[in-house]
């Protein structure tokens, strides 16, 4: 009985470090191929698998997006959110700092994740959905952390957490594009700190 559960873990952990390689190659090829041309063939062999295995696993080319959007996005889960132990300056100052790391340390997933937004406006408007759960998801997450500081009285009692996210949302993003199109040009860890005041600037209760 032992013996058999622990077949089922190592089965299961197989199963989950394979489709971890599947998602990492798709984000790899994304990211220098786009999702349009890129095919499940492509993906399997650059995860040393086929692309049967890969097509079983996740169904289709569109089931493995939302796999690899899922991925990309599982790292704000942890983010910084509404602790008692931070003021809520600290925790939007986190979360800006987390995701400026992220754009630099993790360069490959977020380049992926802006060529398929890139593809969903033009070539392949069939998953214009995904992005824009994508982006409700980030602006949710950002609203959440604004509407924590006003209930506190850190932040202005007549911010609107909806608005206040679009335009926060929007300032990351651009400074993303900028980054990814040129990055000897931009040194993020040193921009930091002015991107943190100036959000703050806009929320702060004075």
């Amino acid at each position: 009985m032992a013996r058999s559960t622990q077949t089922r873990r190592s089965n299961e952990e197989r199963r989950q470090d394979s489709d971890q390689r599947i998602i990492n190659a798709a984000l790899e090829l994304f990211a220098t191929q786009g999702y349009l041309r890129t095919t499940l063939i492509q993906i399997g062999n650059t995860a040393g698998c086929t692309g049967t295995l890969v097509s079983n696993r996740f169904k289709s080319k569109e089931g493995l997006l939302r796999a690899v959007l899922a991925h990309i996005m599982r790292r704000f889960e942890d983010a910084p959110g509404k602790q008692d132990t931070k003021h809520a300056q600290e925790l939007m100052t986190d979360f800006l700092e987390l995701y400026l790391k992220d754009v630099a340390d993790r360069e490959d997933r977020i380049r992926a994740l802006h060529v398929i937004i890139g593809e969903a406006l033009g070539a392949i408007p069939e998953i214009q959905d995904e992005i824009i759960s994508v982006y409700t998801t980030f602006r949710g997450r950002v609203a959440g952390l604004v509407r924590a500081g006003i209930e506190t009285g850190d932040y202005k009692a007549d911010t609107d957490p909806d608005q206040a996210s679009i335009i926060i949302v929007g300032m990351l993003r651009g400074i993303t594009m900028q980054y990814l199109a040129d990055p000897k040009a931009i040194d993020l860890k040193a921009m930091t700190p002015a991107i943190q005041r100036n959000v703050l600037a806009g929320l702060i209760n004075t």
